[in-house]
């Protein structure tokens, strides 16, 4: 005799408990179903009642299982939004995280000129390369990445949101050519001590390049503070995201790198230090 069929509700619930048990959000079993099912989550509330198609059960509560085995929810759907707009991810970016809509929106608030020249270093899956480019009207954008494989998924990204946008494969700005209006990034900043605490999903699935950034978390910004200068119009903005107690420490580097600049911390929504801004003055 054939099992009664599993009605929408009690498959999330079933999944949601599975996920909490592991430690992870039963956000995570909405996000599975309506990947599966193709269902906004709209109509995804609106089908509780609903018998669950039969075809979809088995994968679905398959990947549920891997969410449990700390593979990130966004590796099994292949996508996450970011500003609005869903990006591809996969194992050679880092995933895309709300806080960094925080660096786009200070950026937007202060572009220093009318279709700024941008550079995006350490693009990833292309999130401030291809919104820069989209937000701000005849924008002229260079995403650099020394990873080729994140640079392919940048470019992949760009090419479906129409986003118009140059791609370079190089170490941090050397593959810039002369100064620009804006350098924006997002390095990676975690100290490399943090791994011990940090979850599985995170230190077993993302790479280890765009995470962390030597014992104090601080390697890159050392690095682009010494040769920034060179690469920055005046005026022109330069503009980071950092770690939630780093502000103190990377604008004292810009600072030193740009001793006639005004250089604004920035907390975020949850009044975390999250952006750094640079504002080069003219001829300074």
């Amino acid at each position: 005799m054939r099992s009664k069929q599993m009605i929408v509700q009690e498959a999330l619930n079933r999944a949601s408990s599975f996920l909490e048990e592991a430690g992870y959000e039963k956000e995570i079993a909405y996000i599975l179903l309506a990947h599966h099912t193709g269902w906004s989550r709209a109509r995804l509330y609106a089908e509780l009642r609903s018998p669950l198609p039969s075809d979809i059960e088995a994968p679905y509560f398959r990947d549920v299982e891997k969410a449990c085995s700390h593979i990130p929810v966004q590796h099994l759907t292949g996508t996450e939004m970011f500003y609005g707009r869903p990006f591809h991810v996969n194992k050679h970016v880092l995933i895309p995280r709300p806080e960094t809509e925080e660096l786009i929106e200070a950026v937007l608030r202060h572009v220093p000129a009318e279709e700024p020249s941008i550079v995006d270093i350490g693009t990833g899956s292309g999130i401030i390369a291809c919104t820069l480019a989209l937000e701000i009207p005849g924008a002229s954008v260079t995403a650099v990445d020394i990873s080729e494989k994140a640079l392919e998924t940048a470019e992949k990204n760009a090419a479906e949101l129409g986003a118009c946008v140059t791609f370079s494969h190089g170490d941090l700005l050397e593959p810039v050519r002369g100064p620009v209006d804006i350098v924006v990034s997002n390095p990676p900043y975690i100290p490399a001590g943090d791994r011990l605490w940090m979850k599985e999903n995170v230190t077993g699935h993302e790479p280890e390049g765009a995470l962390f950034a030597g014992d104090d978390g601080l390697d890159i910004y050392r690095r682009l503070s010494e040769v920034l200068p060179e690469y920055v119009k005046k005026p022109g903005l330069a503009a980071f995201e950092i770690g939630h107690d780093q502000g103190k420490a990377v604008a004292d580097l810009m600072n030193r790198s740009f001793p006639q600049a005004a250089v604004d911390v920035h907390k975020d929504m949850n009044g975390n230090e999250r952006v750094v801004l640079i504002h080069v003055p003219p001829g300074g």
